[in-house]
């Protein structure tokens, strides 16, 4: 393994993409503080864990732009230990696409339980007839939601594959690559069928004028939980990076690599199958 002064693997840099990245984190969060100040003169059991699932969102995607903006500052020593500072560049780059991945799909999480409360109170009083478009409106919440669970789990499995193949300086073997490949293709197909059946609950109940509609909160609490959790984690280690030996990351450590690799992917990827078994459906009485 020897990296130019960009830390380039596979034609890619995570230094050069960095400033990017650190934008869009920025940018996300700062959507979020204004969907957040929205829901402040709401007082629905529906708008405060919303207004969890969003302040935990803000969170990591904050930590994550300070992590991002972190590694644009890093230089890469003409000589000297060159592998060892883009080891850690490649690993907090990693760790941050991760926390990039939750935040987004807490984002679009709660703005489809947005959709769907705003669906629900003004389907209330309407004739089932007048319902079709506010069913719409709560599907729509839904399958954003998987879109996001799905574009990102499918980026994460790319960058675990890249992250894979600069630390240990060649292309991983088959076996981590069809791994990762059917671990996320496992997420996705999980993610699907969640947003499916919740939909659907979702869509009869409102078409049903004899029922009261009542959305189910299910795991939005373990959700906000997870990626609050993931951001200070995720943050604090990225951080740390530079502290540790660095023939950790030069030789490099499985035990670290995995651990790595479980915020990087497993973690965004649980919190993304959560998010979706916690898209708005229904409790009927």
């Amino acid at each position: 393994m020897n990296p130019d002064e960009f830390c380039t693997s596979d034609a890619w840099s995570p230094l050069a993409a960095a400033s990017a990245y650190s934008q869009l984190a920025g940018v996300l969060g700062g959507f979020l503080i204004t969907a957040i100040a929205l829901l402040f003169d709401r007082s629905t059991r529906e708008a405060v864990h919303t207004l969890a699932l969003f302040s935990a969102a803000v969170l990591v995607l904050m930590l994550d732009s300070f992590v991002f903006s972190l590694m644009t500052g890093t230089q890469v020593p003409a000589d000297g230990d060159r592998a060892g500072v883009c080891a850690i560049a490649w690993t907090q780059s990693a760790l941050s696409t991760g926390m990039l991945a939750a935040g987004t799909v807490g984002l679009f999480g709660g703005l489809g339980w947005m959709l769907a409360t705003h669906a629900v109170n003004k389907s209330a009083d309407l004739d089932a007839d007048d319902v079709s478009p506010y069913s719409f409106l709560t599907d729509l919440g839904g399958w954003l939601t998987f879109a996001a669970a799905m574009a990102t789990t499918l980026i994460l499995s790319e960058t675990a594959i890249d992250y894979l193949h600069f630390m240990f300086g060649r292309r991983p073997g088959l076996g981590w690559v069809a791994l990762i490949t059917i671990a996320a293709a496992v997420v996705v197909v999980v993610d699907f069928a969640l947003i499916y059946v919740r939909t659907r609950s979702l869509r009869r109940s409102l078409a049903d004028s004899g029922e009261q509609t009542r959305l189910a909160m299910r795991s939005i609490k373990v959700a906000t939980i997870g990626i609050g959790a993931l951001a200070i984690v995720a943050t604090w280690f990225a951080v740390s990076l530079s502290r540790m030996p660095k023939d950790w990351l030069t030789t490099p450590n499985v035990a670290l690599v995995v651990f790595v690799l479980a915020l990087t992917f497993v973690v965004p990827a649980a919190v993304s199958v959560v998010i979706c078994n916690s898209v708005a459906s229904t409790e009927t009485h």
